[in-house]
């Protein structure tokens, strides 16, 4: 089998196991990861664990504006990241998806691979 043939064979293994939809969910999901605010949200929302963070905890960690944190929120949130909650005058967030989850413990792990990234 020459080198063609073992790709064609990666493409329809590919195409059997995902469908164009996934493609699209997937793709959304990383785009809400591609934004340097956006991923330090997840963070602290990954080491909040199970507890959850009000966005005035986000402005005032990050020093940014209400508005801004809020934008973003709701990209994480349509991309089925995060999930909220009104808890009186206050809306909390936390995350919703194990495979963010999966990511971002990974990310933690493997910080180390940045500073090779660095050099």
């Amino acid at each position: 089998m020459d080198g063609r043939e073992n790709l064609k064979t990666l493409v329809e293994v590919v195409e059997k196991n995902f469908s164009e939809e996934d493609f699209e969910i997937l793709s959304s999901f990383f785009k809400a990861f591609a934004h340097p605010l956006r991923l330090k949200m997840l963070l602290i929302l990954y080491t909040a664990k199970d507890k959850k963070v009000c966005v005035s905890n986000l402005v005032d960690l990050l020093g940014v504006s209400q508005p801004n944190v809020s934008q973003h929120l709701f990209i994480l949130r349509s991309a089925g990241i995060v999930e909220c909650q009104r808890e009186k005058n206050f809306v909390c967030y936390s995350l919703r998806s194990e495979l963010a989850e999966k990511i971002l413990q990974l990310v933690l792990e493997e910080r180390r691979c940045l500073a090779e990234k660095k050099d």
